[in-house]
């Protein structure tokens, strides 16, 4: 093997194109001694020493087929310098992807296997990405998914390893997506009896809108790319009968969102067309909240807009909120004489000397 190598290169080097194909044909036909003593490595050696894949394809997809695709990746690693370079890395490369996809297309543990050894770190997140899917379609094929979270823990390992991944090559959006996934996976195992997975965009706004927890509304928000102020307006407002939930929820959102502008006016604005078309219809059995009275519907609804105006920090927005919504004339009144302990126009105190050494303010 070695000779035939050595005469291979020297035939190349000279560019003797009629002896190099003598060679190949030479080896070619070594191959099928080597197959039957089971001399794999003699294989590996060869189609790497010769480094002609095109014509010597076939000793690859034997190798492969055989289950010695380890072997090969180490010959050739192990291969002299002359076969370091880019583009006969590349071509390697081209070979065994070209090769593994014809002869073994299902073995994902072989594609991994050549993406990790040439650092292919793109084609080894997809990967994983593709393998997380394949485990969730079988745990969605399960008839006694509920009992079963093997798949699950496989997909969710796969993605935790894909955003790693994603992480090493600074691709931000995607390791953002992999984690959010992942964490919906979790939510799963923890939650089974909710279906959390794969949802259609209407149903992962239900799912939002019913969580009374921010911590499972903010994984489905993330996952479904609904962590938009718009969205988390219609979440908000379907708890602002619940003050006991709303409080706790509200407390939990500020610690990890900001209470945007745009929201807060959404949920005046909504307030304000609510209290405006129920009037007087207490009894209206859509606004009973539990363990509440028909007619309290009105003074839950203001407790939970209380709450809100309150964790609004900026006085201004405070007051356009409070303006919007009508009925909290006193929240107004507040502040603005907070507002006006500082006017808007104030300036630096400039002082002058007077007569008789005293200092007189110029402004």
């Amino acid at each position: 093997v070695e000779l035939l190598i050595l005469a291979h290169h020297f035939y190349k080097s000279s560019a003797c194109l009629d002896g190099v194909d003598v060679l190949v044909a030479l080896a070619a036909n070594r191959v099928e001694s080597y197959v039957i003593e089971g001399d794999f490595s003699c294989l590996a050696r060869l189609v790497t020493g010769v480094s002609n894949f095109y014509a010597l394809n076939f000793i690859l997809g034997i190798l492969i087929e055989n289950g010695q695709l380890e072997l090969l990746l180490q010959k050739y690693s192990a291969a002299d310098p002359a076969t370091g370079t880019a583009e006969a890395v590349r071509g390697f490369r081209m070979a065994v992807l070209t090769a593994l996809k014809h002869f073994n297309p299902h073995d994902l543990d072989a594609f991994a296997m050549v993406y990790n050894h040439f650092d292919m770190k793109h084609d080894t997140a997809s990967l994983l990405e593709s393998r997380s899917k394949h485990s969730l379609q079988l745990w969605f094929g399960r008839r006694d998914k509920d009992h079963q979270n093997a798949d699950l823990l496989d997909s969710m390992r796969y993605l935790i390893e894909a955003a790693e991944v994603y992480t090493t090559i600074d691709a931000g959006q995607k390791t953002h997506r992999a984690c959010a996934r992942s964490s919906l996976l979790s939510l799963q195992t923890r939650i089974p009896e909710i279906p959390w997975m794969d949802l259609s965009d209407t149903n992962a706004r239900r799912i939002l809108v019913d969580q009374s927890r921010f911590q499972e509304a903010l994984i489905v928000a993330e996952a479904y790319d609904l962590n938009q102020p718009s969205e988390w307006a219609l979440v908000l407002w379907n708890h602002m009968l619940r003050p006991d939930i709303i409080e706790q929820f509200v407390a939990d959102f500020v610690a990890i969102l900001p209470l945007q502008p745009s929201m807060l006016l959404d949920l005046a604005r909504f307030y304000r067309s609510e209290v405006a078309a129920r009037g007087d219809q207490s009894h209206f059995s859509v606004w009973l909240s539990p363990g509440g009275l028909p007619a309290e519907w009105g003074k839950h609804l203001g407790k939970s807009f209380r709450s809100l105006l309150k964790r609004t920090r900026d006085l201004r927005v405070r007051i356009q909120l409070a303006t919007v919504a009508t009925g909290f004339s006193d929240v107004i009144d507040m502040c603005n004489r907070a507002l006006d302990k500082v006017p808007e126009t104030a300036g630096p105190l400039i002082l002058r000397k007077g007569h008789g050494g005293g200092y007189l303010p110029l402004m």
